[in-house]
């Protein structure tokens, strides 16, 4: 086989990156996580909090708290990539039991799924935007999102090479937008209506989401990097690159929406830059930085697609392995967006609403698991077969590869989220006590998974070693 780490195609998918291929430096990561934010398409963000935390310094506020909340879960997660050289949610086996681990991967078809739809969106308004109207919404979306699939097949090298080249026409496009809408004018107010705790707490969640919904993934392109390599470093450099685009985008987005209400984010922009020259190029450097967006969807999907699959038969790796299995999430992604374009920001809120009751408590059981009761330590090669102690284990309650210390935990966790949940498709009993007005579930979501799943790994604190079996197959094969 070729090596990885200088063949241009990418050679390994959910299988573990051996040493010998591991390269690169923390501050890698940051180009990644910087570009992949940094465009007007993500201050929908920004938008979803005005409307419902119609104060702008309160927006300001949570737009800040939540994106702290949500970088340091999520660069948590990055450290992983390293330690262990595989995919997230392969890594979830660890935790979740071998067939266990199917629970997070359905939640992340989920997550891939729909921000596929957005992305692909967002980007096909951008570029349409910036071509006057001469290039309709449908064609555009497809462009977008066909140059977010053959990045995507080429694979972790092209994907940070482009993150890289990214960065700096992405930076002045924003800056050029957040300046023109500074000096424009108008009041700093949103709608003249008060703001409760509940409605303040919603739009923390929604900021946490930001980067939150990058925690099934990061680890995919931590994973490269030498095993050695400074937890902090990796910590930092990806905190950094997501917290400072998110962040940025998201105020954005409310400076938007509270200086030209009548108008939607790309008429907001154009409105403040005067429709010219700038205001063409600002739009579509915001367009293809929205194909970068969309590639982390695209990429993570067919990793989250081979890891589902390799549970039940052996899945080669090759090229052609990863674009067939590309293919899903493209194809339905797209097809969907050419049909829920009009509908789209209705439904995103309530969208990440559904994400964040299903991902945080996944969040909270892999980050204690892992950071206070596995330490880091875990049998890789154990993650790809049906033996060993991620397929029987009863210290862990773990028999034919359900873990159900931790499902207890996840299932818990759900279901006390879900009477604070509160959107558009839901209103849950207790969300209906602060008026309907306020989605709480992401923190129950999260305090009380931590508090269940550490419970129930006290009742056991001597392990069992686990049975000597007889070694199966590899499920995956290089």
């Amino acid at each position: 086989m070729k090596d990885s780490s200088t063949a241009e195609f990418e050679a390994h998918h959910v299988d573990p990156v051996p040493a010998s291929e591991r390269g690169g430096r923390a501050r890698d990561l940051f180009h990644v996580w910087f570009s992949a934010n940094l465009n007007l398409g993500n201050a929908i963000y920004g938008y979803l909090i005005v409307l419902i935390c119609p104060n702008f310094w309160l927006a300001v506020l949570a737009i800040i708290t939540g994106n702290m909340i949500g970088t340091v879960l999520m660069a948590l997660h990055s450290v992983q990539g390293a330690r262990l050289g595989i995919p997230q949610l392969i890594q979830s086996r660890g935790q979740f039991g071998f067939y266990g681990a199917l629970v997070p991967v359905l939640a992340a078809l989920l997550m891939y799924g729909g921000f596929t739809i957005s992305v692909t969106i967002v980007g096909g308004q951008a570029l349409q935007a910036a071509t006057d109207n001469h290039v309709g919404l449908k064609t555009s979306m497809i462009i977008i999102a066909v140059l977010s699939l053959v990045i995507a097949i080429v694979g972790y090298k092209a994907i940070h090479k482009v993150a890289k080249w990214a960065a700096l026409p992405l930076t002045i496009s924003i800056l050029v937008i957040a300046i023109a809408a500074i000096v424009s004018g108008g009041p700093l107010t949103a709608a003249d209506e008060s703001v409760s705790a509940a409605s303040f707490l919603t739009a923390v969640g929604i900021a946490t989401s930001f980067a939150l919904t990058y925690a099934p993934f990061v680890s995919d392109y931590s994973r490269y990097l030498p095993e050695k390599t400074s937890g902090p470093s990796i910590f930092w450099w990806t905190a950094g690159g997501v917290f400072l685009s998110a962040t940025s985008v998201c105020l954005l987005g409310a400076l938007l929406t509270v200086r030209f209400p009548a108008a939607d984010l790309y008429q907001g922009a154009g409105d403040a830059m005067g429709r010219g020259t700038v205001s063409t190029i600002v739009l579509l450097i915001t367009a293809l930085g929205l194909v970068l967006t969309n590639v982390l969807n695209v990429y993570g999907g067919m990793l989250n697609l081979i890891t589902g699959l390799s549970s039940f038969v052996r899945i080669k790796t090759s090229v052609r392995t990863r674009t067939v299995m590309l293919l899903p999430t493209f194809a339905i992604g797209t097809v969907l967006a050419l049909f829920a374009s009009e509908s789209y920001a209705a439904n995103l809120a309530a969208f990440i609403s559904v994400l964040l009751l299903l991902l945080i408590p996944w969040g909270a059981v892999n980050l204690v698991d892992f950071y206070l009761v596995q330490h880091g330590s875990y049998n890789l090669d154990a993650m790809y077969v049906k033996s060993g102690p991620y397929w029987h284990n009863p210290a862990t309650w773990t028999w034919h590869g359900f873990n159900f210390k931790v499902l207890i935990a996840y299932t818990v966790g759900v279901l006390a989220g879900i009477p604070f949940a509160s959107n558009s498709w839901f209103v849950g009993p207790l969300a209906e006590q602060f008026g309907g007005g306020g989605d709480l579930s992401w923190i129950p979501g999260l305090i009380v998974t931590s508090i269940v799943y550490i419970a129930l790994v006290r009742l056991n604190r001597k392990p069992t070693p686990a049975p000597a079996e007889e070694t199966s197959e590899p499920t995956t094969a290089v």
